[in-house]
């Protein structure tokens, strides 16, 4: 439960959740939201952002692995502004960081646990070569998802090839 909140979930029922799997929202991801929210006819929406979680060491939770306090931060922030925007636009907006290994899955439970219609969520070009080694967050939850998934294509840029932010090699 997130602080403020009188109980778990949206307001009304629907809505629409709006992820991230770690990059900040772009404009444009936050005005397909406003748009599907209005023309559907709901207040309420949920802004999730994912802190990356790399895994075990030998099976066990390794404190290295998980997000530090400084990403725990920048993806607070990112939801924070989020929330602003959205609630400048009239929504009734509640957001929340999870730190997860499999940000697919988690963005899908919790449009589930949340009761949202609707997911709209940003993605960038990917290289071929980066799908093989790591995993397309976003095409795994378009392929999984529950329900519809709005996907915002984003320019791309060199951000997509690189490692994710926020681990030093």
């Amino acid at each position: 439960m997130e602080p403020g909140d009188s109980e778990p979930g949206p307001s009304s029922p629907g809505g629409i959740l709006i992820a991230s799997t770690g990059e900040p929202f772009e404009p444009s991801v936050l005005d397909r939201a406003v748009e599907l929210a209005r023309s559907g006819g709901w207040k309420a929406v949920r802004v999730i952002s994912t802190a990356r979680v790399y895994g075990t060491a030998l099976g066990l939770q390794h404190p290295g692995l998980f997000p530090t306090k400084r990403e725990w931060d920048a993806q607070a922030g990112i939801v924070a502004d989020a929330v602003r925007i959205l609630k400048k636009a009239g929504l009734d907006a509640k957001g929340r960081v999870v730190g997860t290994r499999h940000p697919s899955k988690v963005i899908n439970k919790e449009a589930v646990a949340t009761g949202c219609s609707a997911i709209v969520i940003g993605t960038r070009p990917v290289a071929r070569w980066r799908k093989l080694l790591w995993q397309d967050d976003v095409h795994l939850l378009t392929r999984t998802a529950t329900m519809p998934v709005h996907v915002v294509l984003l320019p791309a840029s060199d951000v997509a090839t690189k490692r994710p932010a926020g681990r030093a090699q």
